[in-house]
């Protein structure tokens, strides 16, 4: 590869993978298996060792994957919560070893090999012996307080047991894992499935997504589990070796894991992860490897630790699991935005504690690239997904006759569904990247019960209860044609709602009812950004409603933006002056006349978009964009985007927009880092916001101000080398005070 290249390689892996750490620590959603993420971040890694130049501090190789979410009060960690590095090779556990020797100056070293739990990091916090907190791992340094719903947790004890002759420490960080056993996650999925609601993917992001619930009684509710494991900050130390620490932990009355190896050199650790793998499926918790530590904590502290993670732990991750089977059909559902996405259906096989019957084919390029026909032998990895993934056909077992899949041929170029027009388009949602097909009726069944099932999804509107064949019932009956008509549906009607046949029925119930009319109620408040994520309206993500509800009152207001205007007249400025460049290869000047007029109007045109970057425009991110502008514009300019605002006037809803004035900080961007000395991060945040400025992650030269406290990392060291002005608390403070 040639550096540029490799530049726009790692720019999209960085990218990518970013995404995914946001959906993973902080959604608890992930779309792609962790053998597949980590396929991603091993090549990011590898690139950047073999071309340094390209080399980032900010980059998802070096940093701690965040799992704050807004909420929760912040609390630091005594000591820094570390991540593990993981690998799938015997030869990288080997060559751990091999550091290791060199770098201690000594071959004969003890390990401990210990099951890598498959849940949310914790770490704990006792003094003299009473529970006192709970963090999550955070970004490493900090973390988010959930000692309310861990403490609901009943096999955690609220204090430690004396253990005869010891020490009990003054302070100590005792680190694990929060899990859900998978009795408990079939039970809360039964219930789901009871009433009708969206299935939860696996365990690990259920428990994810409920330490992070704001209604601990909820939490409850749910049985989580705990497994403790290592230790943070101590004081006195009162444990010498790994070894020793586990059998502390159940001395004090902590649960731990089933089993550990205590073995010496990595041939004797190497047997011991194979034995790991033959028990693991027996534990009580889902495990997705073994973790091979320096049995010796003395020797631990020598070796030290990067800044993401331990030098004297390792990883070793097993493959995920995988099956052959018949691939018998491929059927096409249709989504929420209309892209068809194609389902395997196999001859059923037993695969990881579960039967499987169907899998995901992604799209129908996956198929060509993976040459996968009906009839084909396939292999199928079941990576923690309720529906797994087609990994590869075995074309030397194919059957005679197999030819390849055409979508649009096998729906008859319709849409399964409503027998709407397809269409092939290049989409970038939350379905789909890339090319796909999609059904290109708005008022098909399938796409008319999807948005009804994310109107009312927790990263919406928080309506619990209406998803899946709920949604799909309220369609089906004609109860609802666009989502805000859930608010014409009676309480009567819901608890009566049959999610089953005639045959079987299936009540949704009173209760059930009585939820959904409450939280409906409720969604009333929420602001416009959350109302406008909730209606699905195309290109408008999470963040971009969000700067959209910062900058409008209302529908009414952003309707007629005159932002969102101003945003098209700037794109259609620039690509006038693309077009009448003087130097323009592809429409040269007719003769120097022409020349000197496109000259004229090609200032005119750098001084109006030079007045709206400084005016309208001045502060509005990138998320608002011409693509985003012109998406608002037609959709609410169209019928059924009319028809919703009439609904939502009908039903007396009327969201009001976060809109900040302009004020002494507008147009400008922010950076935090570092510990501030008597404000919290949160307040600094919503003071910028307040005086109409706003805050950003990295640190670019677009930056106006890096906001620094105390241990300041990478963020300052990459403001001194851009030269951005760094600011300390005091200094924040006279700016406003100037203001």
């Amino acid at each position: 590869m040639i550096p540029a290249e490799v530049e726009k390689r790692i720019a999209q892996l960085r990218a990518e993978v970013a995404r995914h750490d946001e959906l993973y620590y902080r959604k608890a959603a992930p779309e792609v298996s962790d053998f597949e993420y980590d396929r991603l971040k091993r090549e990011l890694a590898d690139l950047e060792a073999e071309f340094p130049l390209f080399a980032s501090a900010d980059s998802p190789t070096r940093k701690i994957g965040d799992d704050r979410v807004q909420g929760f009060k912040e609390v630091a960690h005594r000591q820094r919560m570390l991540s593990l590095d993981n690998t799938y090779s015997e030869d990288e556990v080997r060559a751990f070893h091999a550091r290791l020797a060199r770098l201690l100056g000594a071959e004969d070293l003890h390990y401990t090999v210990e099951p890598k739990i498959d849940g949310l990091a914790i770490s704990l916090t006792y003094e003299r012996g009473r529970f006192v907190r709970a963090v999550t791992r955070g970004k490493g340094d900090k973390g988010d307080d959930v000692t309310a719903n861990v403490s609901t947790i009943a096999s955690l004890p609220r204090e430690l047991a004396p253990v005869p002759g010891t020490t009990m420490p003054d302070v100590v960080e005792i680190r694990g894992e929060i899990y859900l056993t998978a009795a408990e996650f079939e039970r809360i999925n039964a219930e789901r499935a009871a009433a009708g609601e969206e299935l939860y993917a696996n365990p690990r992001n259920t428990a994810a997504g409920t330490i992070k619930q704001l209604d601990s009684a909820e939490v409850a509710r749910r049985k989580l589990s705990i497994v403790l494991y290592s230790l943070g900050y101590c004081e006195p130390q009162v444990v010498a070796t790994q070894e020793e620490l586990h059998a502390r932990l159940k001395a004090w009355g902590l649960p731990g894991v089933e089993r550990i190896w205590h073995v010496r050199g990595i041939d004797e650790a190497w047997v011991a992860i194979g034995e790991l793998d033959s028990l693991r499926r027996t534990f009580a918790y889902g495990t997705d490897g073994a973790v091979v530590k320096l049995n010796d904590r003395t020797l631990q502290r020598e070796a030290g630790s990067t800044d993401k993670a331990p030098r004297w732990a390792i990883a070793y991750k097993y493959k995920p699991d995988t099956a052959r089977t018949r691939l018998k059909a491929i059927t096409v559902q249709v989504g929420k935005t209309g892209i068809l996405s194609p389902v395997a259906e196999l001859d059923p096989v037993f695969l990881a504690g579960s039967t499987i019957a169907r899998a995901t084919l992604h799209n129908e390029e996956e198929i060509r690239r993976k040459d996968i026909r009906i009839g084909d032998l396939v292999e199928i990895e079941k990576a923690g997904e309720v529906i797994p993934a087609v990994l590869r056909s075995f074309p030397e077992e194919r059957p005679a006759g197999a030819v390849e899949y055409d979508l649009p041929t096998a729906v008859g170029h319709r849409c399964p569904v409503c027998g709407g027009p397809i269409a092939k388009l290049q989409v970038a949602d939350e379905e789909a990247q890339g090319v796909a097909w999609k059904c290109q009726n708005y008022d098909c069944s399938a796409q008319r019960a999807g948005r009804l099932g994310f109107f009312c999804s927790r990263r919406a509107l928080a309506i619990d209860g209406v998803g899946g064949v709920v949604a799909e019932k309220l369609v089906e009956l004609g109860h609802v044609q666009d989502p805000p008509d859930l608010y014409d549906v009676s309480q009567e009607t819901l608890a009566t709602l049959n999610l089953g046949t005639v045959e079987k029925p299936r009540v949704f119930g009173e209760k059930n009812a009585a939820k959904v009319v409450a939280a409906r109620e409720a969604a009333r408040s929420l602001p416009l950004e959350k109302w406008l994520y909730a209606l699905s309206v195309p290109d408008v993500g999470e963040s971009t409603a969000r700067e959209l509800g910062r900058r409008h009152r209302s529908f009414a207001e952003l309707t007629d933006s005159k932002l969102i205007q101003a945003v098209l007249k700037k794109a259609g400025l620039v690509a006038e002056r693309e077009l009448q460049a003087p130097n323009s290869r592809k429409n040269p000047p007719k003769d120097e006349a022409d020349k000197a007029r496109r000259k004229e109007r090609c200032a005119q045109i750098d001084t109006e978009v030079d007045m709206l970057d400084k005016g309208i425009l001045a502060g509005v991110p990138s998320d608002i964009g011409p693509a985003v502008a012109e998406s608002v514009v037609e959709f609410f300019a169209s019928d059924p985007g009319r028809r919703l605002l009439a609904k939502l006037e009908k039903f007396g809803i009327d969201p009001q927009g976060t809109v900040v004035a302009a004020g002494i900080f507008t147009g400008k961007t922010f950076v935090l880092t570092g510990t501030l000395p008597t404000m919290k991060r949160e307040e600094a945040e919503q003071r910028i916001l307040a005086a109409g400025g706003k805050t950003s992650s990295s640190v670019s030269k677009k930056t106006s101000y890096v906001l620094a406290g105390a241990e300041a990392g990478s963020k300052l060291e990459k403001a001194q080398q851009l030269g951005v002005p760094v600011i300390d608390e005091a200094g924040f403070l006279r700016l406003l005070g100037a203001g």
